[in-house]
């Protein structure tokens, strides 16, 4: 066992240590933007310097601060420097600044407010201009700890966000005690992305939980526009990564937009339910995040008949809402006006802000219908490129998901409940308007399905049709493949993006799946003779093979663009009758210079 240090020695290198990271350690910031339009919401300020003190990545630094109890003098010293770099920033810039705070440091979140809040004083900076990133790492989750210190930290009126979301094993316990008001998915789930089914669903999930309880998602460490189009698909609202820009010390080369680069991504295809949305927002109350108590007690008295108030703050983003229930014993309560007006005590409208359902209107309802009934009550935010547009209460919620649930059974097909025609149609259109992917279309049919249906009867034939609408469906689920039903026993599957490259391969085998599993629907000795008879369209009696089906699929390579989808279509209609001709179960082409394979 080594001999221990003098306590002398110890503190002149606690004084030497402080003093490098203060003279040396910078910080650098990175722009968080919106998905879709590239303006920049935020900057996350990360550490520099670390290498010149004598630490190989940020990690050793902060450890190294732990172990000589100086992590807190260490955390606030990076943190002036950030909000120093923010306070420099131009006007234009964006309003918000994400801090990470080491979770060793979240018991003394008392004394980390009061250090920020000295600090959005002398900076001219105020508390909703600061976000705390928050994970698990070295921490044991404590969830009551945890709840007390987001209370103290977003009283302050400072954003949450929850980082590394997926990481850990307490995020779901974090997103519930916390609420935050950002969710950062990890880079982990980020990555092939559009080539792994279960990180889509996962992310998907993720993105629907957190919409529904009021949080916006950042999809973090975004390397490619393959990623961009994905996390675009998921549905997440904001991105960051070295696609975007890597974090930058010199403040004045940040952009207040990045348009340019995310106008290299395909956008996904409109909502069509946004005019819905649109005619039902109801023109409600709104509070600014600097709303008194006092003067919540005046609009409510104005505005008898509305229960919640949607909060914004003074760039336009959703802070919550006060639900009126909740300020009641208040507002009724025999000193509740003097309580209100009592600076003393230290009471504020913060203390009653509570989550809400957002909904993106460019981003589908159908799907996160159950989700958003559960807490329906409270009515959901409509946001457009994340500002706040509009409320819809649960009576408008209500109305709209009727409507969206008759347009999707017009649009479907009854009886297998695929997108129909008008679907289809979308996904050619779209294939001309994104030469900037490669894009496949396929159509399909089941072959001798006529004579089998007039001799089995119209309920088996609906099963043979409903066995190959389940062998489409999971193409889609597992593998991002669009699936149409034309009608009768005509199908349609496209693909776009990365996904492309495994289509070739899933398309030849659904003959075989489907043959397969058709088998079954034939009696013992149609099955073992391996046709049955019946009567061909031009009326003459004929043996007619098991069903199977034939694919016939286009190509368009990246950077083609079709005249029209009717080039596509009639390229289809002749693969098909070609591979008919032939005796050929799957025959596809590429358009442009056309190669048969």
């Amino acid at each position: 066992m080594g001999i221990e240090q003098p306590v002398w020695v110890r503190s002149l290198e606690i004084d030497r240590f402080l003093e490098a990271a203060d003279q040396m350690l910078r910080v650098a910031l990175q722009p968080i933007v919106d998905a879709h339009s590239g303006e920049v919401l935020a900057h996350e300020s990360f550490v520099r310097g670390f290498d010149d003190i004598g630490f190989p990545h940020p990690a050793a630094l902060f450890d190294h601060a732990a172990s000589m109890r100086r992590l807190f003098e260490l955390e606030t010293c990076l943190i002036t420097k950030a909000m120093t770099a923010k306070a420099a920033m131009p006007q234009r810039a964006s309003p918000l600044l994400f801090i990470n705070l080491d979770g060793r440091n979240l018991a003394r979140a008392r004394e980390l407010r009061a250090f920020i809040e000295v600090q959005c004083d002398l900076l001219d900076l105020k508390a909703r201009d600061i976000c705390i990133e928050l994970s698990e790492t070295h921490r044991r989750f404590d969830p009551d700890a945890f709840a007390e210190a987001v209370d103290h930290l977003r009283g302050a009126g400072f954003m949450i966000a929850i980082d590394d979301f997926g990481t850990g094993v307490s995020g779901l316990q974090m997103l519930h005690q916390a609420r935050p008001d950002f969710l950062k998915i990890e880079r982990f789930f980020i990555e092939s992305l559009a080539r792994d089914a279960t990180r889509r669903l996962l992310v998907s999930s993720i993105v629907d939980l957190a919409h529904t309880l009021g949080s916006r998602v950042i999809a973090e460490g975004v390397e490619t526009i393959e990623e961009l189009v994905s996390c675009r698909k998921a549905h997440c609202d904001l991105v960051q990564g070295f696609l975007i820009t890597r974090p930058s010390v010199d403040v004045t080369a940040l952009e207040p937009s990045y348009s340019e680069v995310l106008a290299r991504a395909p956008v996904p295809p409109a909502n069509g339910d946004e005019i819905a949305i649109e005619t039902l927002l109801e023109e409600v109350a709104v509070l600014s995040d600097d709303t008194t108590l006092a003067d919540l007690f005046e609009v409510t008295a104005e505005n008898p008949d509305q229960s919640v108030f949607p909060m914004i703050d003074t760039c336009g983003l959703p802070r919550g809402a006060v639900r009126e229930r909740d300020i009641k014993p208040l507002i009724y309560s025999l000193y509740g006006r003097e309580l209100a007006r009592n600076r003393a005590i230290r009471l504020g409208v913060q203390d009653y802000v509570q989550p809400i359902a957002t909904l993106e209107s460019t981003t589908p309802l159908g799907p996160r219908l159950e989700l958003i009934a559960d807490r329906a009550g409270d009515g959901v935010i409509v946001t457009r490129s994340l500002q706040y547009q509009g409320y819809l209460s649960a009576t408008s919620l209500l109305k709209l998901a009727n409507e969206i649930r008759v347009r999707q059974a017009a649009a479907q097909n009854p009886l297998t409940r695929l997108p129909g025609n008008n679907a289809v149609q979308e996904f050619l259109d779209r294939c001309i308007e994104s030469p900037e992917q490669c894009r496949v279309a396929a159509y399909l049919d089941i072959d001798n399905f006529k004579p089998f249906n007039d001799k089995y009867g119209f309920e088996i034939g609906d099963r043979a049709i409903l066995m190959m609408a389940s062998i489409l469906k999971s193409l889609e689920r597992d593998h991002s493949v669009f699936v149409g039903h034309i009608g009768g026993d005509d199908f349609f599957l496209g693909c776009e993006g990365p996904a492309c490259d495994a289509t070739a391969d899933l398309l030849a085998r659904i003959g075989e799946r489907f043959r397969h599993v058709a088998e079954s629907l034939y009696n013992a000795d149609d099955r073992e003779a391996g046709y049955i008879v019946g009567r061909a369209r031009d009326g003459r009696i004929r043996r007619f093979p098991l069903l199977a089906s034939t694919i016939a699929a286009v190509r368009l390579p990246e950077g083609y663009r079709p005249a029209s989808t009717l080039e596509m279509t009639q390229r289809m209609t002749a693969l098909k009758a070609e591979a008919r001709r032939t005796g050929q179960s799957y025959l596809s082409a590429e358009l442009g210079p056309v190669r048969e394979h």
